[in-house]
């Protein structure tokens, strides 16, 4: 009698976390690492009575938000090997929706549509590039 060798449909391998949950991680993580970005950079600014560092601190904070969804994405795409594409843009996505709605409820502001479209490309885009960088690693 010879032995099957081969998955069937009942043997088949443990899958790992599921795909909203490895975004859910990544988000996490890139919130994370924003928020403590964040407080180092308030407390640089605090301690220093430089202009130079108040001048150019929207630009440090698009930098931090950018390497945020960057590392969020290459997290989970690394635990998920696969669908680099759809979890680092789903996290570019989500981790933008989340500081648009805090950055306006903050300052009360209305949002131009170019800006709003530049922030979610950009989003999108790094969050693209992380997980395509995570799942090769």
């Amino acid at each position: 009698m010879s032995k099957r060798i081969g998955k069937t449909r009942f043997n088949t391998m443990p899958r790992g976390p599921g795909t909203a949950t490895l975004i859910g991680k990544g988000v996490c993580v890139s919130i994370i690492f924003s928020l403590v970005c964040t407080f180092f950079l308030s407390l640089i600014s605090l301690v220093t009575e430089n202009t130079y560092i108040d001048h150019y601190m929207q630009y440090v904070m698009v930098g931090v938000t950018m390497v945020s969804i960057f590392i969020g994405s290459v997290y989970a795409t690394q635990q998920a090997e696969s669908k680099g594409l759809i979890i680092g843009t789903l996290i570019g996505l989500i981790y933008v929706l989340i500081s648009i709605g805090i950055g306006m409820e903050i300052s009360q502001e209305s949002i131009s549509l170019f800006v709003l479209a530049n922030k979610f490309m950009a989003g999108i885009a790094v969050g693209i590039l992380g997980g395509l960088i995570g799942v090769n690693l």
